[in-house]
């Protein structure tokens, strides 16, 4: 089996050796669809064949993604690379045109969502018995879906994806939920989302009857009245908020990660979140300058508001899961905070702390899964002495432990810290309560590390504990080395992210008048 993925893997890395001028970006694009096409071929009783070209097929687009990136060299003058466009039309009339393109945005989040997904095939090998075919189709749509989400240069499209990205996850909620409780997840998912987005309808329909399209090229440079901008920022957000989730619009997360397995969580924590927030870095922050001035003080201290809230209930959790995912949305709360300070370094740093936090909350997700599958509780009052029963996975917990606290030498450290640092130019205030974030982050994984891997082993635990195998292993050992990399060596993503960031902050700042803003503001 596992020859065959490596010899697939292979000849792929040798197509990209051999052919230097391909477009990437259409071979990254087209890979997952080809790829769920051949799925539909396998017999649905072969669930092993089903599962190896599953990997292969994430393993390769990845692969891809790879080689786009080392060719891809920023810009400051044309953020955008590698665009391809696709038209649709009858009789010379152009009906549907989609232009994919990609700046250092862009990227990072692809290839944070194309690393994520070969560790969701893995994770899910043994755990997922039942609708083996269905479970690995919906995974490669969902990367699909993301990936035209990450890089389609029209908001029109990029709504579209935007909301398909729903139905995989719908799915996955039933497929990989364990309690009856699922439906009302999964129906939780679709109407808070739903209805967070319905209010970004008629805002599109405004912009296109402004600027004549719904190309973000065109709409970046388009310059918005201030009381057309008060409104037509609402609109965005409110979608955007849902998908962070910011309180008090995130009651939907909770349940949905409850009832998903731990492939569903490991997608839904680390990269679905980052769709609300991509979205508000490229649209609303790059869109309406003045209505983020306006509104920028009451969305930061919502975050903060909801920094503090969620922190102080993730303390009081009693469920492993449920404390690792409050935790989550805590840290993107920061984000939130960080982007609102409209600063060129807040707006990188959050970007920063958005991939680090896609790499922590999988992992951490990840630690629940394998102690699930053998304990089968989350309870903590049922877990603790692990460190001799399972030393493996005490050291795998210990380790993302350590970058949910933020230390030294972890990216958590550097992005809180530097967030902290443009949170403090902004407002002195403000940066009194974010650290409230550090020191309850501090207190929690400490509490629950502690809980879960010292003292005595308990009984019920002392029979089904059993330590990492092979194939767990080797899930964490690609989310270890991304989280060495982003600790030691950040310069190589910051210096990628400002040369976007900055363009489009400057872009957005560059066509407004600051004249009518003054008045507006009087």
């Amino acid at each position: 089996m596992w020859f065959l993925v490596l010899s697939l893997c292979g000849l792929g890395a040798a197509f990209l050796a051999n052919f230097q001028n391909i477009n990437l970006l259409a071979y990254v694009l087209g890979t997952p669809l080809v790829g769920l096409v051949i799925l539909c071929m396998i017999p649905s009783t072969m669930t092993k064949l089903i599962r190896v070209w599953a990997l292969t097929v994430t393993i390769i687009t990845l692969l891809l993604c790879m080689a786009l990136w080392a060719n891809y060299t920023p810009c400051a003058t044309e953020p955008f690379a590698s665009v391809v466009g696709f038209s649709a039309g009858w009789q010379g009339l152009v009906l549907v045109r989609l232009e994919f393109g990609i700046d250092s945005l862009s990227l990072w989040m692809v290839l944070l969502t194309l690393a994520l997904m070969p560790l969701a095939v893995l994770c899910s090998w043994t755990t997922i018995t039942s609708n083996v075919s269905a479970f690995m189709g919906l995974l490669l749509v969902l990367e699909s879906f993301l990936f035209g989400a990450f890089t389609l240069l029209d908001l029109l499209c990029f709504y579209v994806l935007y909301e398909c990205s729903l139905l995989p996850m719908f799915l996955l909620i039933g497929l990989g939920g364990s309690r009856p409780r699922k439906v009302r997840a999964a129906y939780l998912l679709v109407l808070y989302t739903l209805v967070g987005s319905l209010a970004m309808l008629p805002c599109m329909l405004l912009m296109w009857s402004q600027a004549g399209s719904t190309s973000f090229m065109l709409l970046v440079h388009e310059s918005w009245e201030p009381s057309r901008q008060l409104v037509l920022w609402w609109g965005l957000f409110l979608a955007f908020a849902v998908k962070v989730p910011m309180i008090p619009v995130h009651l939907w997360l909770p349940e949905a990660h409850v009832e998903l397995s731990t492939a569903g969580s490991v997608l839904l924590a680390g990269v679905l979140l980052k769709l609300g927030t991509y979205g508000l870095l490229r649209f609303n922050l790059s869109l309406f300058s003045y209505a983020n001035a306006y509104y920028g003080p009451l969305i930061m201290c919502l975050s903060l508001i909801g920094l503090i809230y969620l922190s102080l209930s993730t303390l009081r959790q009693v469920d492993l899961k449920k404390l690792v995912l409050y935790s989550s949305i805590a840290h993107m709360s920061m984000v939130t905070l960080a982007l609102f300070t409209m600063s060129d370094l807040g707006l990188i740093l959050a970007t920063f702390l958005m991939l680090a936090h896609g790499i922590l909350s999988p992992a951490l997700f990840l630690c629940v899964g394998a102690l699930y599958d053998r304990t089968h509780t989350k309870a903590l009052k049922y877990l603790g002495g692990l460190l001799t029963l399972m030393p493996l996975f005490s050291i795998m917990l210990f380790i993302f432990s350590l970058c949910n606290m933020a230390m030294p030498l972890t990216p958590n450290f550097l992005a809180e810290f530097l967030c902290l640092c443009s949170i403090f130019a902004h407002n002195t205030v403000l940066l009194a309560g974010a650290l409230i974030l550090v020191i309850l982050a501090l207190a929690y994984s400490m509490w629950a590390y502690a809980r879960v891997v010292h003292g005595m082993p308990k009984p019920y635990v002392f029979e089904l504990a059993t330590d990492l195998n092979r194939r767990e292993f080797w899930t964490f050992v690609p989310l270890i080395l991304m989280t060495l990399w982003l600790g030691l060596k950040p310069n190589a993503v910051l210096d990628s992210l400002s040369s976007s960031l900055i363009y489009w902050h400057q872009a957005s700042l560059a066509v407004k008048d600051p004249a009518s803003w003054a008045l507006a503001l009087l």
